[in-house]
């Protein structure tokens, strides 16, 4: 996924800053709008203003004239003479008025030089009259005579230019007020400026007050993601990110409380309760490191005749079997020591580890009181079964330093029991002859099977919730010509000890599964695929996807037909390196799961990490489902998390109708195991799928 270019605050900052800047630009535009309103009127009210006061001082100025000029007037006797008449006309000449005249009672002109008489009406002789035409104040006076009667009227037109008087002033006006406004206009700007560093300092605290603890809750659920599970996400706020911290932090408990239970019970083996094999392997490796003066002791114990109550009763009777021979095994162990380590490591292999200054002597001790109850029969709900047992005896430091080296040496110890026949035990002899199952002879051995084609390959069917068979897993088996059918828990451990090996092998049951069912891997309409074990070694061969792409390319068979199953603890070595690998079988068309789930120490720490498509769980943890609510539980969890990660999941070792139903009804997308199909040739596989199919058209046919 992309990575977001521009982080959450960013982009609120950007925002508010640009609303911001937006709102001072409208709120500036506003100003300059109002304030050329506003000038505007003030220069039309000041202009009128102005030439109402101008108008006044003319009329008042033509008052007094007039007052004047009729009391000269009316002082001559004679005011039609010549030389009253010259006066007027000299104030006329020099521009003090527009014009003068003179009315007589009959409201006529007085003097001949009079050429533009006033066109309109002579008002009453006794009243002064005022009157504004055409930029004129013309003011009408009456002349007394010497009697005091009124026989004349003085008119004087005084002339005013309203425009040209206010236009300096409108042009002061003007300027003053532009410089007002460019000067408040500044002052708006810079405030505006400052609003917008206030407001981005503001929206960058306001927000980083809301990304900080988004930030620390990424931060925190990417820890999580990474497997680091007691990482606290909830936070004190009361606010909705308070809500989903507390939230998360609920699905982190949820997810803890699984890992925790998972880590517990995948050290134990769910059917007999004793540790399984990675349970004994981090119990003895801490045991080990602290035996510092003190012995350890391992006894290897192996069940001869189990594999055929499983073929004659079945898996169940098996497992009765086990837990009966667990009962006695743990019994036995408890008299000898109470510091000792149980465990089961397969289906009939069992290991008891003593560690103190006698411990060799009690693991002959465990040794010979086994072998002495091997003479009774082990009791089952239904059936008494008379088990023999081989046991193996390693000591540290003398035959091993560590756990696997202690198991290697067990095991010789116990084939050379076998040897001497059933219900023995031997102690480990360097020296003693091992060559038939030394790991190169063994090496040797298979390689010239697989040369011959020994090797067989048995197909055990897969299920799904409808119960039709969707594939097969390929099961390899082989009889050695001496030692006989040999445990692919035996000789496979060893063939991946040789990288040459292991990969002739795999590659040995990809060509006969391909054989096996050609038509139906190359029927695109079928759904049918084929799951094939991969060593983990396998995959540091850089060119591993593109060998089997040409391995299937030989039989005209697509890559998505087949799954490739990795066993769990075998990608613990280098998760990192795995992970690629993995992906580029997975681009390459693969499709992958993981074997064995839940045998692993830290499942759930890289789960998320690999690039799978589904997970097989362990036949250990269905053992006894529909009777431990613990291994109900376990299996819950294991399908609660590979919901959360989205990833498929298959359960191995379903033997009872009970169990089938319940872990349908848990969520459980695929089954396995003994009570749906038993390893059978390729003959019975497509036999039962074309029943399947017969069954399936029948079910549609007839829905009721």
């Amino acid at each position: 996924m992309l990575k977001n270019r521009f982080p959450l605050q960013l982009k609120y900052n950007i925002t508010l800053l640009s609303l911001t800047v937006v709102l001072c630009i409208v709120f500036i535009a506003i100003f300059i709008n109002i304030s050329n309103e506003m000038t505007k009127q003030f220069n039309q009210a000041a202009q009128q203003q102005v030439a109402d006061t101008l108008i006044s001082q003319v009329r008042h100025q033509g008052r007094i004239t007039s007052e004047i000029l009729a009391t000269q007037l009316s002082e001559n006797s004679q005011i039609g003479q010549l030389s009253s008449l010259l006066k007027l006309a000299d104030l006329v000449d020099q521009g003090l008025l527009s014009y003068t005249f003179i009315y007589d009672e009959n409201k006529k002109l007085v003097g001949p030089y009079q050429q533009q008489p006033w066109p309109v009406g002579v008002p009453k002789m006794q009243y002064q009259t005022e009157l504004i035409k055409d930029g004129i104040v013309n003011i009408f006076y009456p002349i007394k005579s010497a009697d005091g009667e009124i026989n004349h009227m003085l008119l004087l037109g005084l002339p005013f230019d309203k425009n040209q008087d206010t236009a300096v002033l409108k042009s002061n006006l003007t300027g003053s007020l532009e410089d007002s406004s460019t000067l408040f206009l500044i002052q708006v700007i810079l405030a505006s400026l400052v609003a917008t560093l206030l407001a981005l300092m503001v929206s960058n605290v306001i927000s980083n007050s809301f990304a900080r603890p988004i930030r620390q809750l990424a931060t925190r659920s990417q820890r999580l993601g990474e497997g680091e599970y007691d990482i606290n996400l909830a936070m004190t706020r009361q606010d909705e990110v308070g809500d989903l911290s507390r939230a998360l932090q609920g699905m982190r408990d949820n997810l803890l409380h699984n890992y925790q239970q998972m880590t517990q019970l995948a050290w134990f083996d769910a059917l007999t309760g004793l540790y399984n094999r990675e349970g004994i392997i981090q119990q003895s490796t801490a045991l080990l490191s602290q035996a510092q003066n003190q012995q350890v002791s391992m006894a290897a114990i192996d069940l001869d005749g189990f594999k055929k109550i499983n073929d004659a009763l079945g898996y169940q009777e098996g497992d009765e079997t086990l837990k009966a021979f667990a009962v006695r095994l743990s019994k036995v162990v408890t008299k000898i020591s109470h510091n000792a380590l149980v465990a089961r490591l397969s289906a009939d292999e069992f290991v008891v580890i003593f560690c103190n200054e006698i411990a060799e002597k009690q693991s002959i001790a465990l040794a010979d009181q086994l072998l002495l109850l091997s003479q009774h029969a082990l009791s089952t709900k239904q059936n008494a079964h008379q088990i023999s047992l081989n046991i193996g005896i390693a000591n540290s430091p003398l035959h091993g330093n560590d756990f696997h080296s202690l198991l290697k040496s067990a095991n010789i110890a116990v084939h050379a029991a076998k040897n001497h026949g059933v219900n023995s035990y031997k102690i480990y002899n360097p020296n003693e002859s091992q060559a038939e199952w030394d790991p190169e002879a063994i090496r040797i051995a298979l390689s010239k099977a697989i040369k011959a084609e020994e090797p067989y390959v048995l197909y055990q069917g897969v299920f799904d919730q409808q119960h039709q068979l969707i594939g097969a897993e390929a099961l390899v088996r082989w009889n050695h010509p001496k030692l006989g059918a040999v445990s692919p828990g035996k000789f496979i451990p060893i063939a991946e000890q040789f990288p040459s090996l292991i990969e002739e092998l795999t590659f040995y049951v990809i060509e006969r599964s391909c054989q096996a069912f050609t038509a139906n891997l190359q029927d695109s309409r079928e759904q049918f695929k084929v799951s094939i074990n991969i060593s983990a070694s396998l995959l540091n061969n850089p060119e591993l996807a593109e060998s089997l792409l040409y391995c299937l390319s030989e039989y005209d068979i697509s890559p998505t037909r087949f799954i490739l199953e990795v066993t769990e603890t075998k990608l613990l070595t280098d998760i990192d390196f795995c992970c690629q690998q993995l992906e580029k079988l997975r681009r390459a068309g693969f499709t992958l799961w993981i074997d064995d789930f839940g045998t692993g120490y830290s499942s759930l720490s890289y789960l998320h990490k690999l690039p799978v498509h589904g997970l097989k769980i362990d036949r250990s943890f269905v053992d006894g489902i529909d009777v431990s609510m613990q291994n109900q539980a376990l299996i819950k969890a294991i399908l609660d998390v590979s919901n959360t990660f989205n990833i498929t999941t298959l359960a191995e070792g379903v033997e009872t109708a009970e169990q089938q139903d319940m872990l349908i009804d848990l969520g459980c997308d695929l089954l396995q195991g003994f009570y749906l199909h038993k390893p059978a040739n390729e003959r019975n596989v497509k036999e039962f799928l074309h029943q399947s199919k017969l069954n399936q058209k029948r079910r549609m046919t007839n829905p009721h």
